[in-house]
């Protein structure tokens, strides 16, 4: 028997030393890969070390400069910024490459193809540094330096040129995301500050005396032991308190008929925390308390926005498996949660990557979800975790 034909490039079957000779051609061009980038390496490495900040944010009055940076806004310059982030984004070779790394090969071989000068060269380099820097910018709400980009994923390309809409309570948000690893490095030992909470009160009170609690709930501790009447009172009063101050949070001040979005402009859920850390009287669910309690109120709040996140998350990831989709077609979240709760779901692990994603996720995205969430009274606010 004649063995199977094989399909060529062009779709029509392939002999057998056909497909021997691509195979070896191929072959052959991935051995001489690292000898062509290593020939020119030296000279790429050192053009590049040469680039500053002011380079990349064109933050310098040299006339030589603003000329460069004119060059780039032409279509043809564009065309081929955009072509090579496409390959650093693409080709698996930058699959574990930072930025830098892979830019620094791509040059190299860009130099062993066409032989064009080191000067051009560097004028590429520049117009793509910028272009990262302008996206990533937007995304994680700051500007990165020159040493965060270079130490950018070469993958994270990928999501900027193929963005999918970061969703809060989505399992997919960390990889709607983009940021350099310094700012993420920045960014968590904010979130531990917060959670942290160092001097903070080590319980929920308010600064202007308790809460009035209901007749029928106070009653019926009256027949308890002085001792057990109090604790438990406490117990009741410390709920209460931590219910208005959600309830104020996340229905009254972020609801749709109260939430001025003009006056907050922050980029992340981070970025709005820090502002309520450093203006906290700017906030009516701050205002009238103690420094201690602010900083309580804020660690919770933290908390708050991470459970949340994993709480839908994984009511989102369990609603696709057979078990629960059938199931739960035209069950609110709580209802799910409920059969969840049945069957010993386990919680997401609070991983780095997890605690990212809530808490860098557009504030913009973020508020309307709550508002999504609290019109088709389908929020759910989980409870505190077990100390």
């Amino acid at each position: 028997m004649h063995p199977p034909h094989k399909a060529g490039m062009s779709g029509k079957p392939r002999s057998d030393d056909e497909d021997s000779s691509y195979s070896t051609l191929d072959f052959i061009a991935e051995a001489r890969r690292p000898l062509l980038v290593e020939r020119h390496r030296k000279l790429i490495e050192e053009m590049e070390s040469g680039l500053s900040d002011a380079l990349i944010t064109g933050d310098n009055d040299n006339p030589r400069l603003a000329m460069m940076l004119k060059e780039l806004e032409a279509d043809s310059e564009r065309m081929r910024m955009d072509k090579t982030m496409r390959s650093l984004a693409d080709d698996p070779h930058y699959k574990d490459s930072t930025l830098r790394a892979a830019l620094v090969e791509q040059l190299c071989l860009l130099r062993e193809e066409g032989n064009v000068e080191i000067a051009a060269l560097q004028l590429h380099v520049i117009g793509v540094y910028r272009r990262v820097r302008a996206n990533v910018a937007e995304r994680q709400g700051e500007p990165p330096t020159l040493a965060d980009l270079r130490e950018l994923p070469a993958t994270m390309l990928g999501r900027l040129l193929n963005a999918i809409p970061p969703g809060f309570g989505a399992p997919t948000l960390n990889e709607s995301l983009v940021y350099t690893p310094a700012f993420a490095d920045r960014s968590m030992r904010t979130i531990r500050r917060i959670r942290r909470a160092e001097g903070a009160d080590t319980s929920w009170q308010d600064a202007n005396g308790e809460p009035h609690i209901p007749r029928d709930m106070e009653e019926p501790l009256n027949n308890l032991p002085e001792a057990e009447r109090k604790a438990a009172r406490q117990l009741l009063v410390s709920d209460r308190i931590r219910s208005n101050f959600y309830r104020e949070v996340f229905l009254r001040y972020l609801s749709r008929d109260e939430f001025d979005a003009q006056a907050e402009h922050h980029s992340t859920v981070l970025h709005w925390l820090e502002a309520i850390e450093g203006t906290a009287h700017l906030y009516p669910f701050m205002q009238g308390q103690t420094a201690g309690q602010k900083s309580w109120r804020l660690g919770q709040l933290a908390q708050k926005i991470l459970q949340l996140h994993e709480m839908y998350a994984r009511v989102a990831i369990a609603s696709q498996h057979p078990t629960y989709r059938e199931v739960f077609e035209a069950k609110a979240t709580r209802e799910r949660l409920a059969l969840m709760s049945k069957d010993h779901y386990p919680p997401l692990a609070l991983s780095p990557e997890l605690t990212l994603a809530a808490l860098l996720c557009p504030f913009k995205v973020f508020v309307e979800w709550v508002q999504d969430k609290a019109t088709s009274h389908d929020f759910v606010l989980p409870p505190d975790p077990k100390r």
